[in-house]
């Protein structure tokens, strides 16, 4: 594992340019997905995309990061040494995809939704059907996300919250902050009320590599900030009765959690990037989310909670103290600056990618 922790970054820019520099040393063309806008220094942002193997393979692994802002560093980590480490030369007919940042805005300026406020992981939704309601989620908005961020706005919500939670139950509560919401544009985990450039630029690469045609297209997803320190717990968030799940099953073997059963890390969510590759690529695709422990489950939401209560106060001065203040604890609750954690990392997505590797490899059509 010597030297593995250099494949992390904590900052977009960084993350951005080690990702391209291993595309380089791999001696791969990147294809960019420009977005419209800048990040807080400037620098362009975007969905850097670079396609190993063979590109008329009949079977393709997508790997993609950073469809939470800064989870982002975890998955770039892990899409660098998978660059540079998997010989997929060996897998035969299996191309291997890699997606760096799916949500570049929210990477760079630290924030979990893009630059609408707009968790990418909701907005795959139908929008031309009645949207999901999550009348828990409105009830405790104000709670959620206090109008101001003083000790005494926090205790009280708390005490609402705790309330909802004695009344419902604990599983409810997990639904009602994370389930997903379409209701409150400033609020947490909200879905937007059209698909986002995110979803876009990813139909968009669907097409362009022509991954709708393929025998068989597995993606690997990765994320941040719920389960054990370190652990990486892969999470099955589509459909139970669509095929991907068996085969996902037998690839990855039963460290493999199914969300809609309520047993794993996260809670059953709706409008999931899930959602899009098994509509796109139908019966033929298997979607899995690899989520990786941080801090106590509690200590991430206080730390998302503060930062949505800036967003909504209309804080955005980067260069303002208390900004920068709330985004460093908002950034060590997603990708903390530990060796630990990132060599854990990578042990584990260098087990879970290849068993789903050679799992593409060895399924009869």
């Amino acid at each position: 594992m010597i030297g593995v922790c250099t494949r992390f970054a904590r900052d977009y820019a960084t993350a951005r340019r080690k990702f391209l520099l291993a595309a380089e040393l791999a001696g791969k063309s990147v294809r960019t997905y420009a977005h419209p806008m800048a990040g807080p220094s400037g620098e362009a942002m975007a969905n850097d995309v670079v396609l190993l193997g063979d590109p008329d393979a009949t079977r393709v692994l997508v790997i993609t990061s950073g469809t939470h802002g800064p989870e982002l560093f975890c998955g770039s980590g892990a899409q660098i040494d998978a660059m540079l480490d998997l010989a997929v030369e060996d897998l035969g007919d299996v191309a291997l995809l890699l997606c760096h940042a799916v949500n570049p805005y929210g990477a760079a300026w630290l924030r979990r939704g893009n630059e609408d406020n707009i968790d990418i992981n909701r907005n795959h939704a139908d929008f031309t059907r009645p949207l999901p309601d999550n009348q828990g989620y409105a009830e405790l908005h104000d709670a959620f996300i206090p109008a101001e961020s003083s000790d005494a706005a926090f205790k009280a919500a708390e005490v609402r919250i705790r309330a909802y939670a004695a009344r419902n139950g604990e599983a409810a509560l997990r639904i009602a902050t994370s389930g997903g919401q379409y209701t409150h544009p400033d609020g947490m985990f909200y879905g937007g009320t059209a698909p986002s450039w995110s979803r876009r630029t990813m139909e968009a690469i669907l097409d362009d590599f022509r991954l709708r045609e393929r025998d068989f297209v597995a993606c690997i997803d990765f994320h941040t900030g719920a389960g054990p320190f370190g652990y990486c717990e892969p999470i099955y968030s589509g459909d139970i009765e669509h095929p991907g799940c068996a085969r996902l099953q037998r690839w990855i073997g039963p460290a493999m959690t199914l969300q809609r059963t309520g047993k794993s890390a996260t809670p059953p969510q709706v409008g999931l990037s899930s959602e899009l590759w098994e509509k796109a690529c139908g019966r033929h695709a298997a979607y899995v989310s690899f989520e990786y422990g941080t801090i106590p489950n509690a200590d991430v939401i206080d730390a998302l909670r503060a930062e949505h209560v800036l967003h909504r106060q209309g804080r955005n001065d980067w260069h303002d103290g208390e900004v920068q203040r709330v985004k460093r604890r908002f950034l060590d609750a997603f990708a903390p600056d530990s060796r630990e954690w990132r060599e854990m990392v990578i042990q584990q997505a260098r087990m879970h990618i290849r068993r789903v590797a050679r799992g593409l490899a060895t399924e009869k059509r």
